[in-house]
């Protein structure tokens, strides 16, 4: 059994060239799943059995040449994922991830699959693509900071319960008749 590995398609790779050519970059903007497991061909065209595209919902730019990106396949289709499509603006195919029989991941009925995808870019011209984001931003890739920010907010929660549980006690032993009459022999 062979490793799943990204092919970038020769059509792909062309209009990469012919954008880069004219002064602007090609765009990656949708992610789709099928159900074919298979070697990847550069002459692909097209997933051998798609069953969903949906638009990228978050990027981060790991570094000039590792790109990480991520998709919601949400709905009532359930399938098996064997391959994966990295589609541009245009509708082209830019890459393929596959192997043969091999199961990528399993889409259940009903229900939301957010995978994040790490594209090594390294092979396609300098400076030739980019990714956009989608109207539904899910800002995945700011998981470790939010958790963070969570645990901080819990961690202050924490101390403000236990102040007002001690404050709650000091003010039922300030009600109490014996400490009343210890307060006024205090006082005078």
């Amino acid at each position: 059994m062979s490793e799943p590995r990204v092919q970038f398609t020769n059509i792909g790779l062309a209009e990469l060239l012919s954008a880069k050519n004219t002064g602007i970059k090609a765009e990656i903007t949708h992610i789709a799943a099928g159900d074919k497991s298979y070697k990847p061909e550069v002459s692909q065209a097209a997933l051998r059995a798609e069953r969903q595209r949906e638009t990228i919902v978050d990027f981060e730019e790991l570094s000039p040449t590792q790109l990480r990106m991520a998709a919601k396949f949400a709905g009532e289709l359930e399938y098996e994922v064997r391959e994966i499509g990295f589609y541009l603006a245009t509708g082209t195919l830019l890459a393929v991830y596959s192997a043969p029989n091999t199961l990528l991941t399993y889409k259940s009925k009903n229900s939301s699959w957010i995978q994040k995808f790490t594209l090594d870019i390294s092979p396609l011209p300098t400076d030739s693509v980019t990714v956009v984001v989608g109207t539904e931003n899910l800002n995945l890739m700011l998981a470790e900071e939010m958790a963070s920010m969570a645990t901080a907010q819990i961690d202050n929660m924490t101390r403000h319960i236990g102040l007002l549980f001690r404050f709650n006690a000091l003010e039922e032993s300030l009600k109490s008749p014996a400490n009343s009459v210890r307060r006024l022999k205090s006082a005078y």
